[in-house]
């Protein structure tokens, strides 16, 4: 007759202990993030109330006089060589299909969705703790929190990388800023990154009146900078592609 050997303690599982050490690290990174960004933001308390929403009220306002049968360039824009300053209109007219649910939504969706997007991918992917002090130093990056506190599109270029870290193809949707575009070129090698830039390529016909418009504006547009204007978005950008690269070995 068989005595029953002595029950051992329970065993924990590797994905229970690997799941609490990934909460704990995120917690201690989300700690270290908002520590870093409340001293950000508490930087520029003195130039808050010139430069909140500056950025969305500019699109959004000239969204609504194009619809009301103006143009969405400046003429000055189309007229010879100008200075960039804030107010000049330097994207693509597919932005339109971005900028105009916003003439009627309301305003604090403009942050919240794209800004939501980027947490609940950082949240799929779940990074290595080992990434979280890059990606806090990105999200501390003075440009970060200005592009955030004035309503900058290129939040939602970030929140389609975002999401092109999952599903690759709508990181073709970061074409919005095109000094940033070669960043748009993550997931080129997955077939569904080609179908999703050939549907843009599509859309991009229905305003083919504004094309020319729009290869003027940015002929005539002087900045010292020049291509590299947008260089200071870059850390902005690469916020998602860090967690793609420190992602946990069972996400890859």
């Amino acid at each position: 007759m068989n005595s029953a050997l002595p029950a051992g303690p329970p065993r924990v599982s590797r994905r229970l202990v690997h799941s609490f050490g990934f909460t704990v690290a995120m917690a201690l990174g989300f700690t270290a993030i908002v520590v870093l960004a409340g001293a950000r933001w508490a930087s520029y308390e003195p130039v808050l109330e010139d430069y909140l929403a500056r950025d969305f009220l500019l699109y959004r306002d000239v969204t609504a006089r194009w619809l009301s049968g103006g143009p969405f360039y400046e003429p000055y824009q189309l007229a010879g060589p100008y200075e960039v300053t804030a107010g000049d209109i330097l994207y693509p007219p597919t932005a339109l299909l971005l900028f105009l649910p916003f003439v009627a939504l309301p305003a604090l969706l403009w942050w919240v969705i794209p800004i939501g997007v980027v947490g609940w991918a950082l949240w799929k992917l779940r990074p290595a703790p080992i990434v979280w002090p890059v990606i806090a130093l990105c999200i501390w990056f003075p440009n970060t929190g200005i592009k955030v506190l004035t309503g900058n599109p290129v939040m939602w270029s970030v929140a389609a990388m975002a999401l092109g870290t999952i599903y690759y193809w709508p990181a073709v949707l970061a074409t919005l800023k095109l000094s940033l575009a070669p960043l748009s070129l993550f997931g080129a090698w997955k077939r569904s990154w080609w179908y999703a830039a050939a549907a843009l390529g599509a859309v991009s016909l229905l305003f083919l009146p504004m094309w020319p418009d729009f290869l003027i504006a940015l002929r005539n547009s002087r900045q010292p900078a020049g291509l590299l204007y947008s260089v200071g978005e870059v850390p902005m950008m690469l916020i998602p592609v860090i967690a793609w690269l420190g992602r946990r070995p069972d996400r890859r």
